[in-house]
């Protein structure tokens, strides 16, 4: 493998760009946390993805730190394959069920916490498998084992897809920071990189258009062309200046318009060649309200062209 590929690969977190790109997998995920965090602290957040990794199992521990981390126990399977809650996490998790005040848990002992967090990380857990697999369904009695400590823990040799989100408060972070809280809670969700991978192909799949035959395909084509939407713009005058003019433009500079005429506008229509004029008119009040009547009709070819489609 050339270097060039080697640091492009690192750059990327080590994650395949079909993976990187695939960004119902990753809106999905962001629903989901922010679903997760809205049952268990009862408050609206906005996920952000902070961090996104692909590491060996035996890297786990050491991307973690001290966050509190669980994997599911015995035979339970799914997609996810690891969760953490760092301890801001954690302590608002214990304050909302002990019905505290967050900073009431700013010298709580980390086992402590660590036994609290564990029914939310099941929870994190439950909604995230079943959010990303179809035929996942959480058995009532299944349980998570601490990933750290206990002896069921990730494969060493193993490729991983690490993700680290930051709950920020929904419109204004500063909600997540009261009551003595230092930082903003943050969460972990471990996958193996083979079913993600599996999941992003089935997504890409399912995302495709079905092919359609002879006059079925046109009617559909022709319906989402005529419904589709075009910005429209009612253009008074229109001034020619280089790139270094517009650089220098200030604000109250003054810029005259001497040719303008409000019995005179161009209906301009954008297009993906640019601005196409269709018709012109004047600009008057109509109802307490600014109208435009138009004085000519649409061009010929354009009309034409419409009906064609």
């Amino acid at each position: 493998m050339s270097s060039v590929l080697r640091k492009k690969i690192g750059a990327g977190g080590g994650i395949p760009p079909s993976v990187r790109e695939c960004e119902a997998l990753w809106r999905t995920l962001s629903i989901t946390v922010a679903q997760w965090a809205q049952d268990v602290y009862s408050q609206s957040v906005t996920p952000k993805l902070i961090n996104r990794k692909v590491l060996m199992g035996g890297e786990a521990a050491s991307y973690l730190g001290k966050a509190y981390a669980f994997l599911p126990f015995g035979a339970q399977s799914s997609i996810v394959r690891a969760v953490a809650l760092d301890r801001s996490a954690a302590a608002k998790y214990a304050a909302c069920r002990l019905r505290q005040d967050a900073g009431s848990m700013k010298n709580a002992p980390d086992l402590f916490l660590r036994l609290m967090s564990e029914h939310a990380a099941r929870n994190l857990w439950a909604s995230a498998s079943t959010c990303m697999s179809k035929d996942f369904v959480a058995a009532g009695s299944a349980k998570l084992t601490d990933l750290i400590a206990g002896s069921h823990a990730l494969e060493d040799e193993t490729s991983y897809l690490f993700t680290h989100y930051m709950l920020g408060g929904s419109g204004d972070e500063d909600s997540w920071l009261l009551e003595g809280d230092e930082s903003l809670p943050e969460v972990y969700l471990a996958f193996l990189l083979s079913d993600i991978q599996k999941l992003v192909r089935r997504l890409h799949k399912e995302s495709l258009p079905h092919p359609q035959s002879g006059q079925d395909g046109r009617e559909t084509l022709r319906k989402r062309v005529r419904g589709s939407t075009v910005v429209l713009d009612a253009v008074l005058h229109s001034i020619p200046m280089t790139i270094g003019e517009c650089s220098r433009l200030e604000v109250g500079q003054i810029i005259t318009l001497p040719e303008v005429k409000m019995n005179k506008l161009d209906l301009c229509a954008e297009t993906v060649n640019g601005s196409l004029p269709i018709s012109q008119g004047e600009l008057g009040a109509w109802q307490g309200l600014r109208a435009l009547k138009l004085h000519a009709p649409v061009p010929e070819d354009i009309i034409k062209e419409i009906a064609e489609i």
